[in-house]
């Protein structure tokens, strides 16, 4: 089948009137989360993984890429308008939004936030669009040792290049591969760590898990918190002359919104680097090359526009190794391969080989999300900003009841809610002690593909299998990747 004719079954298959609604509920619900700080892009997700149980791929995906593409786009409102990020990637762009909005211009700080974010998502959705027919061909090329050392790969880069201790990242990860093999064993069925019980055979059950670690402990902290989440009154008005100006101010710096959307989705396809990474990277760049440097920090519309094409662009990145490779771009990703387990899919050589079409949809998802986003968001960006006002215990027991509704939803089973609740727990001891959850999801999610292609090496090769040259280069790729960073720490201490 020709690209073409791909690109149009692609296209027939994305205009189906349950992609739309999905991706239009997906936005507004990833909106509505954007404009509440500290709810964050990962526990929105996690809040809305049970939804796609039972759903067709594409409608399922689409939704959950939906919410995770616009959610930025919200938190840059609350961030020029409160001074408050709506998730940490938006906190680069209140440096220079937030005195924008106390000078008045708060309309033209968010149009031009608005118009750089649909410029660097579409800018993302692009290069992933012209690389995974490239990439197709090359994964093809990976054998069952690479997969397994490409899967491992992903666990430890998350672990050593996430926030924190890489030691702490690293037993995150090792936690969450040892989770894994609870239940049956993929290629022998033999069951393992069951502790009797029927309900352990089949292992831990990804909604239950993530949930639990991310959405319960962010849903106890508002309880605990009680009061509004945004305390300030927002700064300026909505005058139209300033939102026609923002909107025209990254094309009148486009080279400056072509350089940070590039900067962003080389970051994302990066695995393990967040999204902060490429927000306040793009604006040191912006500040860095501007001959202006000098405004930066007191209203430079430059350094609005840096940060939030590259946030956006981060994610058509991302999901270039998460779609060809299996491995997550971005800790969102990682949930989001929770979602194609969920779905019965495995991405990889075998998912662009079946369903080319699914990732093409995927893409168009991307760049449409990001466009009419960013268009709602003008809007309806006034009155939408006030849900933010809303008290913390109103809204946790709010979230809480969908949470546990969408989890007894999934399989019906009142143990799921009480994993959730063992996975809480774990999730709010990691946050008290350092430890990422990113790290330990990711290994969950992807310790069946290590284990199931480790077994088959071994069977296949021997243990000489880690001599074949593809996997020693990838290997000491990733021992290089382990220890760069301490050797630099070394040297920066010796001097």
């Amino acid at each position: 089948m020709s690209g073409l004719d791909l690109f149009m079954n692609a296209a027939e298959a994305f205009l189906r009137w349950d992609v739309i609604l999905a991706i239009l509920i997906g936005m507004s619900l990833g909106l509505f989360f954007g404009l509440l700080p500290g709810i964050g892009g990962l526990t929105a997700l996690a809040l809305l993984l049970p939804l796609v149980q039972g759903m067709d791929p594409l409608p399922g995906l689409a939704f959950l890429l939906s919410v995770h593409a616009v959610i930025y786009n919200g938190g840059s409102v609350t961030a020029v308008l409160f001074g408050v990020p709506g998730a940490p990637p938006s906190a680069a762009t209140l440096i220079d939004g937030q005195p924008l909005a106390r000078q008045g211009r708060a309309a033209y700080a968010i149009a031009a936030a608005l118009s750089a974010s649909a410029i660097g998502g579409v800018f993302g959705a692009l290069i992933l669009g012209l690389l995974l027919p490239v990439l197709k061909p090359v994964v093809f090329l990976l054998g069952s040792p690479e997969t397994f050392l490409l899967a491992l790969a992903g666990v430890a880069c998350l672990a050593i290049l996430g926030k924190g201790s890489m030691t702490k990242g690293l037993i995150a990860g090792g936690l969450g591969l040892c989770l894994a093999m609870v239940g049956y064993q993929q290629t022998t069925g033999v069951p393992r760590f069951w502790f009797g019980s029927d309900y352990m055979l089949d292992g831990f059950r990804v909604v239950p898990v993530v949930t639990g670690l991310f959405a319960l402990p962010e849903l106890v902290r508002l309880a605990l918190t009680g009061s509004a989440i945004a305390t300030t009154k927002a700064e300026g008005a909505m005058p139209a002359r300033q939102i026609v100006d923002g909107i025209l101010a990254p094309l009148h710096h486009w080279a400056l919104t072509l350089r940070s959307s590039f900067l962003g989705t080389v970051i994302g396809i990066t695995p393990g680097v967040g999204g902060e990474a490429s927000s306040f990277i793009a604006y040191g760049a912006a500040k860095h090359s501007a001959p202006n440097a000098e405004e930066f920090g007191k209203g430079a519309i430059e350094g609005v526009i840096a940060p939030e094409a590259a946030n956006n662009a981060k994610e058509g990145g991302a999901l270039v190794p998460t779609l060809a490779l299996g491995i997550p771009g971005s800790a969102g990703m990682v949930l989001l391969l929770g979602a194609f387990q969920l779905l019965g899919l495995e991405p990889g050589a075998r998912f662009l080989k079946e369903h080319m079409d699914l990732a093409i949809g995927l893409t168009l998802t991307l760049a449409v999300a990001n466009l009419v986003s960013a268009i709602m968001m003008l809007a309806l960006a006034r009155p939408l900003v006030s849900v933010s006002a809303l008290p913390g215990r109103v809204l946790a027991p709010m979230l809480m009841a969908v949470v546990l509704l969408g989890i007894y939803a999934t399989d019906g089973s009142f143990l799921d809610i009480g994993v959730t609740f063992l996975f809480g727990g774990l999730g709010l001891a990691m946050q008290g002690l350092g430890y990422g959850r990113a790290a330990l999801v990711l290994g969950f999610v992807l310790g069946h593909l290590i284990e199931t292609y480790f077994g088959i090496s071994l069977q296949a090769y021997g243990a000489g299998f880690i001599l074949r040259p593809t996997t020693l280069t990838i290997g000491l790729l990733l021992l290089a990747g382990m220890f760069w960073r301490p050797a630099v720490q070394m040297l920066l201490g010796r001097r």
